[in-house]
């Protein structure tokens, strides 16, 4: 065989200097960029050729390794996601231009892992770009009304009576309760109730489909392999889709079918409803409804998308929160004991709702502490849309830039004492000194966490739930400091138990 022209040479040998041609080629291509920052006189850390600086965050974990990078080379430096180039920055004032100020030049999020989706997924907010995104968000918007928030508030006091039932089962044989686990069950039953009008009972039944297949979203396997196909072979990164690979396609068939039949039903029993699927189903389908008059319009596509979104983003950012919180409650007792009396002052009996929960001033600011120190996207990131220039910086088009938001909620300067746990950081007092850009836990500007005032209202009555009859408690196999997962702020298992209060 007559490979490369080496007529001379062994066969064997022209398969060897093949391979070795290819991998130096491989190389040079991983590596072609990774001289960026330096043209910019941005500092930074030397990149492996291969894996630029993918191996520090599998090392040392993704939080600890921005806290690390950022006490070494200040809050503006740049890192190599194998041959993609990130810009990092931890500094409020530039998160501002970029977030807000010059927002239209950042308004969208990476897409690197948007070919690995199913095509069927593949229009969440997190993914859409530019006018497409506007439209979208500006019809989920409404979901998150106070006046929807206010008609949700059965559905959530529903879930919230099973989780109190879990509770005292525990609670009776003297078991140790696996937070993380019970607040993913309660968070899978709130968000089936307020984006469906599904009642299901993922707490009382593990093997209940919603729950296995959020799990399954978050697990798979497949998951890791195709994020790595797409970072690792870049220039394959639409191969997969046109293979039928993509991230957990048997979990995301099942939330397809959830979406559907549900979407199906409302149309087939039009009404007043204050659940996400509802309001989508009075927003689309574009090919159905009647375009004069003048209302954006979704395709089932952009519904079923973020209808997956919602279910997984919402439980899993919301139970993980709520798990850190009833950490610091149970390892504070003096606290917790400051939580539980506005909840006695403020509620009494009373069963938590949109307007009684507001009240509860002191419990919010323990919340917030909780996710100024677990933050549950240690990152955000925005895509420069075009060349820009923010600070003394020159951006160049495409080019991701990280906001790090666990460094900027730990950096001392705008925080004293970062590593500790001090809700009076949150008083209004304080709120009204502070940098909005210094806490970012739901991002900032007009691409936030559109779900937030959910997600806090799901907290706050959860934990208004629980307080009004227990007290958490450390248990002998109570992890002190609590364990989290490196590549995501999220709890690595968590086990407490509760008291009865006298």
């Amino acid at each position: 065989m007559d490979v490369l022209g080496l007529v001379d040479v062994p066969t064997w040998l022209q398969w060897v200097l093949l391979l070795v041609g290819m991998i130096v080629a491989y190389v040079i291509y991983m590596s072609w960029n990774h001289n960026t920052f330096q043209k910019m006189g941005i500092d930074g850390p030397k990149p492996h050729r291969v894996l630029g600086h993918l191996s520090t965050l599998f090392k040392e974990g993704v939080m600890k390794a921005d806290l690390v990078l950022c006490e070494k080379y200040g809050r503006i430096f740049g890192t190599y996601e194998t041959c993609y180039p990130t810009l990092n920055i931890a500094e409020p004032k530039l998160v501002k231009e970029i977030m807000v100020k010059q927002f239209n030049s950042f308004v969208n999020r990476r897409t690197t892992f948007a070919d690995a989706m199913d095509a069927e997924i593949s229009e969440m907010l997190t993914l859409l770009k530019d006018d497409h995104w506007r439209n979208v968000r500006n019809v989920m918007t409404p979901t998150f009304s106070a006046k929807k928030l206010r008609q949700m508030t059965p559905l959530i006091n529903s879930a919230g009576d099973r989780m109190m039932e879990n509770i005292e089962s525990k609670i009776a044989t003297d078991e140790d309760i696996d937070m993380h686990t019970l607040l993913e069950a309660f968070t899978m039953d709130v968000i089936a109730s307020t984006g469906f009008g599904l009642k299901i009972d993922s707490q009382k039944n593990p093997d209940d489909p919603f729950l296995k297949n959020t799990l399954a979203l978050k697990k798979s396997k497949w998951s890791a392999i195709v994020a790595a196909f797409i970072m690792f072979l870049p220039f394959m990164s639409r191969l997969g889709r046109s293979l039928g690979i993509t991230f957990a396609k048997e979990a995301t068939s099942f939330f397809l079918k959830a979406t559907k039949d549900a979407l199906k039903e409302r149309r087939a029993n039009p009404g007043v409803y204050a659940d996400f699927m509802g309001i989508m189903a009075d927003a689309g389908d574009a090919e159905q409804q009647d375009k004069s008059s003048g209302k954006t319009l979704l395709t089932e596509t952009e519904i079923a998308s973020n209808a997956v979104m919602f279910f997984f983003a919402g439980n899993d950012t919301t139970s993980s929160t709520l798990t850190f919180v009833m950490y610091h409650l149970a390892i504070y007792p003096d606290i917790c004991d400051k939580v539980i009396q506005e909840i006695d002052d403020k509620l009494g009996k009373t069963v938590p709702d949109y307007d009684n929960v507001h009240d509860l001033t002191y419990l919010e600011m323990c919340i917030n502490e909780t996710m100024r120190l677990f933050p549950v996207n240690a990152r955000v990131d925005r895509e420069a849309s075009r060349d820009v220039t923010i600070g003394n910086i020159e951006i160049p088009k495409g080019m991701i830039v990280n906001i790090l938001v666990v460094a900027i909620q730990r950096d001392p300067e705008f925080w004293p004492e970062p590593e500790k746990f001090i809700p009076e950081r949150f008083s209004a007092e304080a709120k009204a000194n502070m940098d909005p850009f210094v806490f970012l836990p739901f991002g900032a500007g007009p691409r936030n966490c559109i779900g937030l005032r959910l997600a806090l209202l799901t907290m706050k009555m959860a934990i208004a739930r629980m307080l009004q009859t227990y007290r958490p408690i450390k248990s002998p196999n109570t992890q002190v400091p609590i364990e989290i997962k490196k590549l995501a702020i999220r709890p690595d298992g968590f086990v407490m138990k509760f008291e009865r209060r006298k």
